[in-house]
C-alpha cells in the first residue's frame, strides 16, 4: 500500500500528530481534531507506538497505527449494513464497494474524517431505531459542538441543514429558501470571513490536487461569488467535467452522481430517508462554498457514508 498510496494521503496524520490539542472555542480543525484524538495518541503511546516517523517509515508501528484507526470505520459502516438490512445487489454492492476501497487511502491512515463520519453515524443510528427526533437533535448538537470548536463551516452545514428540513416539503419552498440564500449570501458579502475560504484555496496547495474546481467568473466581487458558488454545488452534484481530465475518475464520478440521484429520491420521501438526505444536500451545499478540489470534497464526503448507505437500504420503502 504504500507505493500505492499518495503522501497527500498522511498529511491530515502528520498535521494531527504535530498540533497542540485545544479544546478552545474556533480552535481550528487540526488543534481541536487533536485533542479529540488525544486519548487514542495516548494509548497508542501505551501500546509502544513511535509516532514520530510516521508516514515516513512504513514498519509493523505503521501499520499498527492504520488499523488502530481503521477499526473504528469498519465497525460504524457494518453497524449500520446489519442494522439497516441491506440488500446484496448490484447497486448496494456498489455503494458498499466505494465505502470499504474507494475511501480505504482515507480511512486507512490517521484523518480529521473519522469525526463527521461518527456524528452522521449516531444520527443514523436514531433513524434506525425510529427516532427522528433524537437523529436530529444529534445532528443539531454535534455540528454545534464541532463547528464551534473545531470546523467552523459545519455552523452553515447546520444552518443550511435546519432550512432544508423545514422547506423540503415543497418544491416552492425550496426555490424560495435558495433564492432567499443566494440574496443573503449577495447582500452580506462585504462581511464574509474571506480568510476562511482562501487558507483552502491558497496558491501553494495547487500542486497538491490536480483536480483543482476553477471558477467561471472573478470570486471577489458579490454576483461573481455567488454564481461561483451555484454552480459549484452542481459540479459537485455532478462531477462529469473529471472525466475530461481522466479515466482514472471514472469510478469516483459515478459514485458522486449516485449519491445525488440517491439524495433527490429521498428527498421526496419522509421520515428518517428524507432527514438523511437533507443532510447530505446540506453538506453538499457546504462543500460548494468551502472546497477548492474535487479530491477534497470526496475525501471530506466520508462523513455522509452510513447516511448513503441507510438511504441505499431504504430506497425502495419508507421510514
Amino acid at each position: 500500500m504504500p507505493s500505492l498510496w499518495h503522501a497527500k494521503f498522511y498529511l491530515d496524520g502528520q498535521g494531527l500528530l504535530s498540533a497542540s490539542p485545544s479544546a478552545e472555542l474556533f480552535a481550528g480543525s487540526y488543534r481541536g481534531t487533536a485533542w479529540i484524538f488525544s486519548p487514542v495518541f495516548q494509548l497508542a503511546e501505551y501500546l509502544g507506538l513511535d509516532l514520530s516517523a510516521y508516514s515516513s517509515r512504513f514498519d509493523g508501528q505503521w501499520f499498527a497505527m492504520n488499523l488502530l484507526w481503521t477499526m473504528p470505520y469498519l465497525i460504524m459502516i457494518w453497524i449500520v449494513v446489519w442494522q439497516a438490512g441491506v440488500l446484496s445487489d448490484l447497486s448496494s454492492l456498489f455503494v458498499m464497494f466505494c465505502a470499504l476501497v474507494l475511501y480505504a487511502p482515507f480511512y486507512g491512515s490517521i484523518n480529521k474524517d473519522i469525526v463527521p463520519t461518527f456524528m452522521s453515524f449516531t444520527a443514523v443510528v436514531a433513524l434506525l431505531a425510529r427516532r427522528h427526533r433524537m437523529a436530529v437533535l444529534l445532528l443539531i448538537v454535534l455540528s454545534l459542538a464541532y463547528g464551534l470548536v473545531v470546523r467552523q463551516y459545519f455552523l452553515i452545514f447546520l444552518a443550511v441543514l435546519l432550512v432544508a428540513l423545514f422547506t423540503i416539503d415543497s418544491r416552492r419552498k425550496v426555490v424560495a429558501s435558495m433564492v432567499a440564500g443566494a440574496a443573503v449570501v449577495y447582500f452580506s458579502f462585504p462581511y464574509i470571513p474571506r480568510a476562511l475560504i482562501d487558507i483552502g484555496r491558497a496558491e501553494y496547495l495547487e500542486d497538491v490536487s490536480n483536480t483543482r474546481i476553477s471558477y467561471f467568473f472573478g470570486d471577489y466581487s458579490a454576483l461573481g461569488f455567488t454564481i461561483n458558488r451555484v454552480s459549484a454545488m452542481f459540479r459537485l452534484a455532478f462531477p462529469l467535467e473529471l472525466l475530461l481530465k481522466s479515466p482514472v475518475y471514472a469510478p469516483f464520478v459515478l459514485f458522486r452522481c449516485y449519491a445525488t440521484l440517491l439524495m433527490i429520491k429521498a428527498m421526496a420521501q419522509s421520515g428518517g430517508v428524507r432527514i438523511a438526505a437533507c443532510c447530505v444536500f446540506a453538506f453538499t451545499i457546504t462543500q460548494a462554498i468551502f472546497e477548492p478540489d474535487f479530491g477534497s470534497a470526496f475525501r471530506h464526503f466520508m462523513m455522509a457514508m452510513p447516511l448513503l448507505i441507510y438511504l441505499q437500504a431504504h430506497q425502495r420503502r419508507i421510514v
